[in-house]
């Protein structure tokens, strides 16, 4: 009797898993909306399983994502805040008392669901290692050292994950990154003006099921078309394939453990592309994300939404509606639940996106209002003299832009002057130039929109408390502005002097390291490597960048048969680069470190 009520609970438990909806929220990394094929790709072929998902589901053609970089990305969608109000605007661990609001796995966890993530795990929550998961496979991958961009892998991670969730008798919440196409793109390495398209430990064995040549892809309008960036750019669309790949591989094993028809799934790109003028800037290929939705039994296969203007902040809240929890208080996000059912819903006519500042630390405040024709760009940070700040510029696309401009190039001078300084403010019609190549701010013929956008953005700062409102008010004063910027500054140096919030295996409540067996997930370091490959970088004539620093820690470590420590060789470089411009020049070369800059405590 009691053997056959064990079975009854156990058939009752399984039961009221399935009768709840699964989630699986996919995301890859550092990919342009228009890579996609149904999104306009003009390189053919690009992604055949997201074409395929695309025609099995819903896709939104105006969806943008609120930051530009990845940890504050990522915590505008597990957050459903926007990143002044979550607290999380830049690479910095947050103290976990601060952290008074729940996230997506906490929610879902305390409503029964079984919480999981691979990949990305110590970029999606305010602070690493976070409490709201069940499984945290990176874990596992980092300790059996399993290339993260192995496409095998998702198939065998999506389906464990499955099993586990049927395991303990729960619908699940999986939380997958896929970590293509980030730098270091397929078979592309561009070092010290070195060019190698040698395979790469994490391409070896595996290739993208399509290699595309050089003469058979489209150079985006906004960088230059050069055989050096043309190279470039085909190893991007071969790393976008093989994304596709492993986005297929997810696919199938969804549909192979029998859980496709009761999993609602969400896909996106947490930004653009790691190139100028898309990643960490505010441009339309900045934010603009491939954002798509299988939910069974509710979305119509194959339906484009033209209407609505959505932003990924709205996807906690849709995820809380469609499976009938709660929202809890604070979100900035809004359910856009009834769309995906076939309905209309007003105000979704503009997005609000943003950046703050680069995994080094440089505060660079910017602010857009983005519709489906337009887009207002606050470039706060722009005064004329301060560089940017960002981590495209280790790009061999880069060095291309440089060079030309250098061999008296005029329109490229003009281009690496606007990627190095910016404009205070950008206005562009998406519609005739979504490649932000014609500002139209000054133009008189659109003066009064220009105003009217200014005034919409003054409105969702206000709804939402972005500290930046009163300066944003004030932004024709550069005295104030310059006062502002020095704050920011001074902010971000007390930041730097304790390197330890810098580290996601930080207990930022504790001030303690978390203990050995706690440490960073592998695929977190390749991913933040890549992230720093160039954040303040610039040409080797002018001192050595952050990216090179790290390159040269870790081919001597190799060299000497040591393990390469990538947090200790970036608190060495912040500690020499003592004007904070991103790169060690000859004179702080020659100064000698300040005690204690390793502390970590």
């Amino acid at each position: 009797m009691k053997k056959m009520m064990a079975m009854v609970l156990v058939l009752a438990a399984v039961l009221s898993a399935q009768a709840k909806m699964n989630i699986l929220v996919l995301t890859v990394d550092d990919m342009n909306c228009d890579s996609v094929g149904v999104y306009g790709c003009t390189t053919p072929d690009t992604t055949p399983n997201m074409d395929a998902f695309a025609k099995d589901g819903f896709r939104f053609k105006h969806a943008h994502v609120h930051a530009t970089s990845c940890i504050p990305s990522r915590n505008t969608v597990q957050t459903g805040r926007y990143m002044f109000n979550s607290g999380v605007e830049g690479f910095y661990a947050v103290p976990r008392e601060s952290v008074t609001y729940k996230t997506t796995p906490d929610i879902l966890r305390e409503n029964g669901y079984f919480t999981m993530i691979r990949g990305k795990s110590s970029h999606s929550s305010p602070y690493y290692p976070y409490p709201g998961w069940d499984i945290n496979w990176d874990d596992e991958l980092k300790e059996k050292r399993i290339n993260i961009r192995d496409t095998k892998t998702f198939y065998e991670y999506t389906k464990r994950g499955v099993e586990a969730a049927k395991k303990a008798g729960k619908p699940f919440y999986y939380s997958i990154d896929i970590h293509d196409p980030h730098t270091a793109l397929y078979s592309f390495s561009y070092k010290k003006g070195k060019l190698s398209t040698g395979l790469l430990g994490q391409d070896k064995d595996n290739p993208p099921s399509r290699i595309f040549k050089d003469d058979e892809i489209t150079m985006p309008n906004f960088l230059p078309d050069t055989p050096l960036s043309r190279k470039e750019v085909t190893a991007y669309y071969n790393s976008v394939r093989r994304a596709d790949d492993s986005f297929g591989n997810v696919m199938k094993a969804l549909k192979d453990t029998g859980v496709w028809d009761n999993t609602l799934v969400i896909f996106f790109s947490d930004h653009g592309m790691p190139f100028p003028f898309a990643k960490t800037a505010m441009y339309y290929h900045s934010t603009h994300t491939p954002l798509m939705v299988h939910w069974p039994g509710v979305t119509k296969p194959g339906t484009a939404d033209d209407d609505h203007v959505i932003g990924a902040v709205d996807i906690l809240p849709t995820l809380l509606e469609a499976v009938s929890i709660p929202q809890p208080d604070g979100l900035d996000g809004r359910s856009f639940a009834s769309i995906l059912k076939g309905g209309k819903q007003k105000d979704r006519e503009y997005t609000y996106v943003m950046y703050e500042e680069n995994i080094g630390g440089n505060r660079q405040p910017m602010r857009g209002i983005t519709s489906r024709d337009y887009t207002f760009i606050c470039n706060l940070w722009s005064d004329g003299e301060r560089r940017f700040a960002t981590a495209t510029r280790g790009m061999a696309t880069t060095a291309e832009m440089e060079r030309l401009a250098s061999e008296g190039d005029k329109y490229m001078q003009e281009r690496v002057q606007l990627f190095n300084h910016s404009v205070p403010e950008q206005f562009f019609d998406v519609n005739k130039d979504f490649d932000g190549l014609n500002n139209l701010v000054g133009n008189p013929e659109y003066k009064k929109l220009i105003g009217q956008y200014q005034q919409q953005m003054a409105k969702t700062m206000k709804a939402h408390h972005d500290p930046m409102l009163g300066i944003f008010q004030q932004r024709s004063d550069k005295a104030a502005v310059g006062k502002y910027l020095d704050k920011l500054d001074a902010e971000s140096r007390a930041r730097k002097a304790q390197p330890e919030i810098y580290k996601r295996k930080y207990d930022a409540s504790k001030g303690t390291k978390k203990k050995k067996g706690l440490t960073k997930d592998k695929s977190q370091k390749k991913a933040k490597k890549a992230e720093k490959k160039s954040d303040k970088a610039a040409s080797s004539a002018k001192g050595t960048t952050l990216e090179q620093q790290l390159e040269h820690a870790k081919e001597r470590a190799k060299k000497q048969g040591k393990e390469y420590d990538e947090e200790r060789s970036a608190r060495f470089f912040r500690a020499k680069d003592k004007n904070g411009d991103g790169v060690i020049d000859a004179e702080e070369e020659v100064q000698k470190v300040a005690p204690g800059w390793n502390k970590t405590e």
